[in-house]
């Protein structure tokens, strides 16, 4: 079961703990005449891969919608059909690499991360070069891109160049 970064990225974005966000669900879901028990360690298990049951990942992307000010699907919180990598827009690569990089800025262990091998390896270096129809993945809210970003991103693809040179294929 592979980490779910995408929701991590969003309740943090969203400025929510993860008992804040079972709270939500459940107030909502009460409200709407379906009762659920959920706490901390419910989203922390999904945060670790698991999915919610019936409507829950509805109840999670209406809520991050209306917090964020945008539209959230299911596919933005990582829950969408197990395979929908392959063929998807841009956009969603670009938000599981964002998410994979603030993982990284905020020093969060990913060692225990399972190793992701064959065509869902390969598939987002695929889509990034040979980028689909969708070219347009510029959102109305967040922090701009400056220049320091830029540089950052393009050394980071040099230096994968290189091990890429270095020993070549997948095991880069």
């Amino acid at each position: 079961m592979e980490p779910n970064i995408l929701l991590n990225a969003l309740i943090h974005e969203a400025g929510m703990s993860r008992a804040g966000l079972a709270t939500r669900i459940n107030r909502l879901g009460h409200n709407s005449g379906k009762p659920t028990r959920y706490d901390h360690t419910s989203v922390g298990r999904w945060m670790k891969g698991q999915r919610p049951r019936g409507y829950v990942p509805e109840i999670i992307c209406e809520l991050l919608s209306e917090r964020l000010s945008r539209r959230i699907t299911l596919e933005d919180i990582g829950m969408g059909r197990p395979d929908s990598t392959h063929g998807a827009p841009l956009s969603g690569f670009i938000a599981r690499a964002t998410a994979l990089w603030r993982s990284d800025q905020e020093g969060r262990d990913l060692t225990d991360t399972p190793l992701i091998a064959g065509l869902n390896a390969v598939a987002p270096v695929w889509e990034w070069e040979n980028p689909p129809d969708d070219t347009d993945v510029s959102r109305p809210s967040g922090p701009r891109v400056g220049a320091g970003d830029v540089t950052m991103l393009r050394t980071a693809r040099r230096h994968y160049e290189s091990m890429y040179r270095q020993v070549g294929g997948v095991t880069t």
